[in-house]
């Protein structure tokens, strides 16, 4: 048998003596569980290894988890196995260019408390004061508790899938645009719940990818990052694009109408020919260098915009006011010297 070593410290009866898996003496519960915290303080994954005896005439057909947990202690404790599972070094350096740009990254994770403490500690995301919180201590909250803590903690283990979907919520409640990361079936309701659900395409299942409104197509999460700086570049490419010409079109249209009204002059300073070449050549050739504009070299360093925010704000509205105004005057009046 093999699974959490904390769980299993407390379903074991007796333990192995030396390499002799049939001598067994009293299961000394303090030593195995300060062995398997000291193992998830260094970040590694700890599973217990249990051995049981089972008279040979019972039916195993049907066997899971509940044949041991409907039974007295009967498990004879063998050893701890300890797995290294690092993060990228991509990843750690994803992270902190995500803290720059003003967005926390938080851990939901099985794991044991320990181990996600120590792999939030090489991540770059645990605070010094070393919070972690369980699921079972999440459990036990109030939303107005839960709120604070999913605020103030960036790591959660022994999590269950209703814990993150809690998270999720709690996070939506404070006002924060919440992005969960998933790959299982127990992970399709809080992706799902979330504002983006960002499924993994490689090792990620059908139902998670459907849940979500983002596959990943390498499992990285360095591409969610790349994503979060494309759509910044792309908001901020769009904004000049609409700075620069609405104020060419407004003021064209201005230099055409407004002459209508004037009798001083007897023609339209823009001819025909001259309003094509001005929609069909200088501005779409601008509007395309625009567009296709690479990031800005400080824009992961930028807050996150707030999510009502207009894309013609009113800064932006009064500068292309202005620019057509002074571009319309300019038309005019040079043909009007001119005349």
């Amino acid at each position: 048998v093999k699974g959490a070593a904390d769980k299993l410290n407390d379903l074991c009866r007796d333990q192995v003596v030396g390499d002799d898996i049939n001598q067994t003496s009293e299961l000394d519960r303090e030593y195995w569980a300060q062995k398997a915290a000291d193992l998830s303080s260094l970040g590694l994954r700890v599973l217990a290894l249990c051995v049981a005896r089972i008279d040979e005439n019972e039916d195993l057909d049907d066997i899971d988890a509940s044949f041991i947990l409907r039974r007295p202690k009967f498990l004879t404790m063998v050893g701890l196995v300890a797995i290294l599972d690092p993060p990228r070094e991509e990843c750690i350096d994803s992270i902190a260019e995500a803290h720059a740009a003003g967005i926390m990254v938080k851990m939901i994770t099985g794991d044991h408390a320990q181990t996600a403490l120590a792999i939030g500690y090489m991540l770059g995301i645990a605070h010094e004061n070393g919070i972690v919180y369980t699921g079972p201590q999440l459990d036990e909250m109030g939303p107005e508790k839960l709120k604070d803590v999913v605020k103030e903690c960036n790591i959660f283990a022994r999590s269950s899938p209703e814990n993150k979907i809690q998270i999720v919520q709690a996070l939506q409640e404070i006002g924060e645009v919440a992005s969960m990361t998933g790959d299982g079936v127990n992970d399709a309701p809080a992706l799902k719940a979330a504002n983006i659900g960002v499924a993994m395409g490689v090792t990620g299942t059908d139902v998670s990818k459907e849940a979500s409104q983002m596959v990943l197509a390498d499992d990285n999460f360095s591409t969610i990052i790349a994503a979060v700086k494309e759509g910044r570049r792309v908001w901020d490419n769009l904004r000049k694009i609409l700075t620069f010409n609405l104020p060419c079109n407004f003021a064209q249209g201005m230099s055409v109408f407004l002459p209508l009204f004037l009798t001083e002059l007897e023609d339209i300073p823009l001819t025909v020919i001259q309003v094509l070449y001005v929609n069909m050549i200088t501005a779409v050739t601008m509007g395309l260098m625009l567009a296709c504009e690479p990031a800005e070299k400080q824009i992961m360093k930028k807050p996150p915009r707030q999510p009502k925010k207009r894309l013609l704000g009113r800064f932006v509205v009064w500068r292309i006011v202005i620019i057509t105004i002074y571009m319309a005057i300019a038309v005019i009046g040079v043909f009007w010297g001119g005349a």
